[in-house]
Parts: structure tokens; sequence; C-alpha cells
């Protein structure tokens, strides 16, 4: 074996930065997104005797994405933030499935790209029928 390397060593390497790069991008954007969050509401009195429905602001990754750019004055946006880092969290391995894909596909492995293409569409498919 020479010293360069593989395609295949390219490809793993890639998918390692991705979900290393993933995990720290959503650490960090549910960290910022939770300290404004509790910076804004600190002293917010909690009352547990009545329980209020989901807010539709976050019924959807688009309205998440929205909420998280919104001017600095809204009272929601570090909800928003620390969700835009679940929904980067989410997006990590459904990213590392797709390159699989590509990297089976390189390999001209059918079998392979046929299974993971399978679990790529359960992915999507869950997290887009919600």
């Amino acid at each position: 074996m020479n010293g360069t390397p593989t395609m295949d060593t390219k490809l793993q390497h890639l998918i390692g930065a991705t979900l290393r790069s993933g995990v720290i991008a959503a650490s960090l954007t549910g960290i910022v997104g939770g300290a404004i969050f509790l910076a804004v509401h600190s002293g917010q009195q909690v009352t547990f005797h009545s329980f209020e429905g989901a807010n539709s602001a976050y019924a959807s990754p688009r309205q998440i994405v929205r909420q998280a750019l919104a001017p600095i004055g809204n009272a929601d946006r570090g909800l928003a933030i620390a969700q835009l880092g679940i929904m980067i969290l989410l997006l990590t391995p459904i990213i590392r499935v797709a390159f699989s894909v590509i990297g089976f596909a390189m390999e001209n492995d059918r079998l392979y790209v046929a299974i993971t293409c399978i679990v790529l569409a359960t992915l999507m498919g869950s997290l887009l029928l919600h």
C-alpha cells in the first residue's frame, strides 16, 4: 500500500467529520438557545396546575428557523434556537446515511445501496410524516 488515501478512506473521514461537526454544531446551538431562553425567562413563575399546548410557531422546521432568525427582542427566540440545535442533531445521522449511499454507489455495491436507501427513506419518512 502506498501513502495516498483511497476514495473509501476519504469518504470515511468525511462521514466522521460530518458526524463530529454535526454534534458540535447542535450542542453549541442548543447551549446558546438555552442560555438566551433562561436569560429572558429566568424570573418567570412556573405553574404546573394548568397545561397549555405547544405553540404553533414551532410546528414545522420552517417556522422554527423563522423564529430563530427573528429580531433579538422576540421572547421566544431562545427556545427556537434551542430547537434548531435539536433539528441539527436529527439531521446529522441522516446526512451520514446519505453519504453512505454515495460511498456504496461508488463501490458499485448495489445491495448495500438498496438497503441504505431504504434506511434513508425510513429516516426521512419518520422526520417528514410526524
